[in-house]
């Protein structure tokens, strides 16, 4: 199995609306940077597959290259799906035989995690790794990388769980802790912080202390 790693990147000032309510629209986007740079540092740690990064973003862009990635860009602008339908695509031309994709907001996944994500039974057509809530798809492998329609967005796990049968393609879920923590909500970055792994979000969100603004804009649950 020759295998590529696929993320997708949105232009950061673009991205992490939904926590208006907890950071300004300044810290967004350094959040959204700085989670980016973590998520490709760890891919360009695992040099024994192809790495691709695919952005709108020129200074994203450019940091891909910097870590000695791929730069691919996004001229479609139509979103997840259709971003990483791109570097797949790409990867197939290349040469993979299989592809994996996490999106650029997962901080917290570690080198080894996404290791056993690219090799966890290579028999399997479609693997998939939900979110915390287990309604979202943060990690994809398709073997081939055109093995089923790609569904990113609301209730995505559920509807490439669907595709998957559709296409009569074996599948399976398996979740990987740091992969199910995106930081989408304030509600995410309340998980985010009890995962407690070392990277540069994580301490960012310390400097800044956003995790003391949490509990004002969380609605306790009974």
């Amino acid at each position: 199995m020759k295998l590529a790693i696929v993320v997708p990147v949105k232009s950061p000032r673009r991205a992490k609306h939904r926590l208006e309510a907890l950071l300004s629209a300044e810290e967004r986007a350094t959040l959204a940077i700085t989670m980016a740079h973590d998520v490709m540092g760890i891919v360009a740690q695992l040099t024994e597959y192809g790495r691709l990064v695919v952005s709108d973003d020129p200074d994203v862009l450019k940091a891909a290259r910097e870590y000695g990635l791929e730069a691919l860009e996004d001229r479609r602008l139509q979103g997840q799906s259709a971003a990483v339908q791109q570097g797949f695509a790409a990867s197939w031309d290349q040469g993979y035989t299989a592809a994996v994709t996490i999106p650029g907001d997962v901080p917290g996944v570690s080198v080894e995690e996404l290791r056993d994500l690219c090799s966890y039974r290579p028999e399997l057509e479609v693997l998939l790794a939900r979110d915390r809530e287990r309604v979202g798809t943060n990690g994809l492998r398709l073997i081939p990388p055109h093995a089923i329609t790609l569904r990113f967005g609301e209730d995505s796990y559920r509807l490439h769980r669907d595709e998957a049968v559709r296409a009569n393609r074996s599948f399976e879920t398996h979740d990987v802790e740091g992969l199910g923590c995106d930081l989408d909500r304030p509600e995410d970055v309340m998980a985010f912080q009890r995962l407690q792994r070392d990277c540069r979000t994580l301490r960012l969100l310390t400097e800044l202390r956003v995790f003391d603004r949490v509990p004002a804009v969380v609605t306790p649950t009974i």
